[in-house]
């Protein structure tokens, strides 16, 4: 079943929000993310290729151990790794690894290993394991056994239990998520210690406009790509841990105060990419206009 712009599904939650209005003036992408590996360091491009199951590299390695994975709610040290791509002239490492107290691990672009089941929340799902030498150098850093895994691209894994459908790598539940900066400005009037766009791991980051719009969009355009806007994120712990790799608090208490809608608590919005007589790909870049093509006037829901 797939989304229809400016249908107002039966949401999980209702209620009301604490939110701006729909004139949203001028949009801009001020910046792009990918996260390659699941939960850990992001990388901040300048343009990226839009893929069937998002952003090119975005969350298509994962640590996994047990069969399941790996993330910052049970390993907040995953926060301090930072990972920068090679450039594709490189034919045999993808990205370079580096985290405190660890030799910088280049990443094979081939892994080498055998395909494993394992899951993502309930969604059964596989990799193939790099390297027994990658799969170390993690377990050496989170002090647990535990192996990098890719995601083939015959893999099958789509939303389940939701009224629109995509293909999806390691993320939690959508393709691409979109913060905008006016909302991240207005969070931080609330609280003590400022957060960045970054602690919500956006892949786009919109600037320009009024606090919370968002919540309102159903269909966006970003230069001459058009994303179905299908769900509010729903926020977990994970945005509690900070840049020291440590859980604390805030912000998401912070946000549950104003940003609660039933059981969750929204910051964000998860997109899929197409429309009716849309087809799916291409570049995104910063500093392409943003255009609230459709809008609604009930926030996106979340949905399970």
């Amino acid at each position: 079943m797939s989304f229809q712009p400016g249908q107002a599904p039966d949401p999980l939650n209702t209620g009301p929000l604490d939110t701006g209005p729909l004139d949203t003036g001028p949009l801009t992408l001020s910046e792009l993310w990918v996260y390659p590996i699941k939960s850990a360091g992001g990388v901040r491009l300048e343009r990226s290729e839009v893929e069937p199951r998002g952003l090119k590299h975005d969350r298509r390695w994962m640590l996994i151990g047990s069969g399941r994975a790996l993330t910052q709610r049970q390993y907040p040290r995953m926060r301090l790794t930072e990972i920068s791509l090679l450039p594709e002239t490189d034919t045999e490492h993808v990205f370079v690894v580096e985290a405190p107290g660890m030799p910088p691990l280049k990443v094979p672009r081939r892994p080498q290993g055998e395909r494993l089941s394992t899951h993502v929340w309930d969604d059964e799902t596989s990799g193939r394991v790099v390297s027994p030498a990658v799969s170390a150098w993690f377990s050496d850093f989170l002090n647990t056994a535990c192996d990098l895994l890719h995601m083939p691209d015959d893999d099958a894994r789509a939303q389940r239990g939701k009224p629109f459908s995509s293909l999806l790598s390691y993320v939690d539940g959508n393709p691409f998520h979109l913060v905008t900066l006016a909302s991240v400005a207005d969070l931080n009037t609330r609280l003590e210690r400022p957060v960045t766009a970054l602690n919500f791991r956006p892949n786009l980051v919109v600037s320009g406009g009024h606090p919370y719009a968002e919540d309102f969009w159903r269909l966006i355009g970003v230069g001459p790509l058009r994303f179905q806007v299908v769900e509010s994120c729903a926020r977990c712990g994970v945005l509690n841990v900070g840049g020291d790799g440590r859980a604390g608090a805030e912000p998401l208490r912070t946000l549950a105060r104003y940003r609660r809608q039933g059981r969750a608590v929204q910051f964000g919005q998860n997109m899929l990419q197409g429309a009716a007589l849309y087809r799916p790909g291409g570049v995104l870049k910063v500093g392409m206009p943003v255009v609230a093509l459709e809008r609604a006037e009930v926030p996106n829901p979340s949905y399970e």
